[in-house]
C-alpha cells in the first residue's frame, strides 16, 4: 500500500512537473494552438430596396456599380463605398455559427466618412451567410468562391435601405 501512495505522488509530480514545462512552450510556439484563418468579405449588391414611411420600394438599377461593402475578419473593419463617398470604421462583431464550420457573421458600426470627411456618419449593419461557401454554383465570373449577404444602412427615422447580394471571400495571412 506505502508503494502505491508513492508511486501516486511520483506520478502526478511527473506528470504536473512535465505540464508546466511544456505550457511555456507551446504558448510561445507560433504553431501554438488552434490556426486562426481570417478571411476578407468584399460584397457587391444584387438586390435593393429603399424603405420608408412603412413601404419598401424595389430598385430596379442604377446601384451596383456605385455600392459595395467589405468586412476584414483579421482587423474588424467594415468598410462602405456609397455613390461618392465611402465610410469606413471598427465594427462589433457576432458570429452566429450552427456548427464548427458554419454559420453566420454580422458587422455593425457608426461609420465615418473617409473620402469627403465633411459628410455624416452612417450606421451600416452586414450580415454575410457563411454556410453556402464553397457549395457548388456559389463562384463568380473569376471562380472564386462567394456567399450570400444582406445589409442595412442609412438608419434614421424616415427610412432605410436594404441591399442584398454576394461577396467575394479572400482568404488572409
Amino acid at each position: 500500500m506505502r508503494r502505491r501512495r508513492e508511486w501516486d505522488r511520483r506520478y502526478w509530480q511527473v506528470a504536473v512537473g512535465a505540464a508546466f514545462m511544456l505550457l511555456p512552450a507551446l504558448l510561445l510556439s507560433p504553431t501554438a494552438g488552434f490556426a486562426q484563418e481570417y478571411k476578407e468579405y468584399h460584397c457587391v449588391p444584387d438586390i435593393q430596396y429603399e424603405c420608408a414611411g412603412g413601404r419598401c420600394e424595389k430598385i430596379a438599377d442604377g446601384f451596383r456599380h456605385v455600392e459595395s461593402f467589405v468586412y476584414n475578419a483579421k482587423t474588424g473593419m467594415l468598410s462602405a463605398c456609397l455613390w461618392t463617398n465611402c465610410y469606413a470604421a471598427a465594427a462589433a462583431v457576432f458570429n452566429d455559427m450552427a456548427s464548427e464550420a458554419a454559420g453566420t457573421i454580422t458587422a455593425i458600426g457608426k461609420l465615418t466618412p473617409t473620402a469627403h470627411p465633411g459628410n455624416e456618419p452612417i450606421i451600416v449593419s452586414l450580415t454575410v451567410d457563411t454556410r453556402d461557401a464553397g457549395e457548388p454554383g456559389h463562384r463568380d465570373a473569376t471562380d472564386k468562391n462567394t456567399v450570400g449577404f444582406t445589409v442595412v444602412w442609412g438608419y434614421g427615422s424616415k427610412g432605410l435601405t436594404l441591399d442584398m447580394g454576394r461577396c467575394a471571400i479572400k482568404e488572409l495571412p
